[in-house]
């Protein structure tokens, strides 16, 4: 909603750092509060909070033994709310990436809030806060040599909690394969399986209203570009994202943060979401910065109230719904003005050049005669 009143918020930054070397360090700290808001010109959702971060790094980038490259990462982060004062997050993580001398590179870190979080944004509203437990996330992760005709890159992340039943998993798993220097082929797929993860679902009255649920996403994409030559190429890209939550638990959230059970509420919210995307597009460069961009795309989304269902049951709800088919053609041609800009200017300096040569001539031919 739109209102004359006018709004004065205070973002700020400042820090120090040393950037070169083998040994790095930083420290950091970074702030906004309440009214600051810039929502006119970009998107913001983080406000009201001051950050603390310090690092520290080790890395070399000349060959060492069986390495071409490492790095390790050292990160401490302090978040709180500023009005009123209230603590939000410490969190440690470590990082670590190494690159062998035939490419091959693998790494893996660790992270955890040793003191649990109070989320002040899960709950949607202003001043309100959500105690989440304490987690412990290892990860690790590889990357084949791009080189090669065939490469792959994995990813596995796996959050625990102190919290009985409560888990967070998480694969991304993204093989690519190089046909010749003109086609590629790249498959994307991610996973991630929450378990008794506890969120936002609704607001009663003053009541704001928490469920414990299991939530499952999938998303699956399928990317190919084919390059004719220097001016044209074709791209392909695919993608499937399915997620679907079923609740087992509702709570209330008290003030301090803690939820308590309620029996009362019996409100479905169980859900599977499907997103399908198809898009195809040829590209010419027909001229030096000038483009022709044929599109086609096509787009389908399911929202049912229902979870758990088989694969068939699940696609046929999704190609039962009213599909999107566009075709778009854009072209862009660009004008260069030291070029152009003589176009609508007399042009005189052929008469002049002209009666140049003439007087040269008649001045040659008085020569001759004397």
């Amino acid at each position: 909603m739109l209102t004359d009143e006018t709004k004065f918020g205070v973002e700020g930054r400042g820090g120090i750092a040393k950037i070169s070397g083998k040994h790095r360090v930083s420290a950091e700290i970074n702030f906004r509060t309440t009214d600051y808001d810039i929502n006119d010109l970009g998107f913001s959702t983080n406000t009201n909070i001051i950050n603390y971060n310090s690092s520290y790094s080790y890395r070399y980038l000349q060959p060492k033994g069986f390495l071409n490259n490492m790095n390790l990462n050292f990160n401490l982060n302090h978040s709180r709310r500023l009005d009123p004062d209230l603590y939000s997050n410490f969190n440690f993580n470590f990082n670590s990436s190494f690159v062998t001398k035939e490419f091959f590179a693998f790494g893996g870190g660790f992270e955890t809030t040793p003191f649990g979080t109070n989320d002040i944004y899960e709950p949607r509203i202003d001043g309100r806060y959500v105690k989440v437990p304490t987690y412990y996330n290892p990860s690790v992760w590889i990357s084949t040599d791009y080189r090669k005709k065939f490469a792959v890159d994995l990813n596995l992340n796996r959050y625990m909690y102190d919290e009985k039943g409560r888990s967070d998993s998480r694969l991304a798993f993204r093989p690519q394969y190089r046909f010749s220097d003109k086609w590629k082929l790249y498959l994307n797929t991610s996973l991630a399986l929450s378990r008794n993860e506890q969120g936002f679902v609704n607001i009663q009255g003053d009541n704001i209203i928490f469920g414990e649920r299991d939530r499952n996403t999938v998303i699956t994409s399928l990317e190919s570009q084919y390059i004719f030559n220097n001016k044209m190429a074709l791209n392909f890209a695919f993608r499937h994202y399915y997620s679907e939550v079923e609740y087992d638990n509702f709570f209330n959230l008290e003030n301090n943060g803690d939820l308590t059970n309620i029996n009362s509420y019996s409100q479905n919210h169980n859900t599977t979401y499907n997103s399908w995307n198809v898009d195809l597009r040829y590209s010419w460069w027909f001229a030096p910065g000038s483009q022709l961009t044929l599109l086609y795309r096509n787009a389908i989304d399911s929202y049912i109230p229902v979870s758990r269902q088989n694969f068939t049951t699940n696609f046929d709800n999704l190609f039962a719904e009213p599909q999107l088919n566009s075709l778009s053609l854009r072209i862009s041609y660009f004008l260069d003005y030291n070029r152009i800009k003589n176009v609508f200017k007399p042009k005189k300096v052929k008469s002049i050049s002209a009666s140049s040569n003439l007087s040269d001539k008649m001045e040659r031919g008085k020569r001759r005669l004397n």
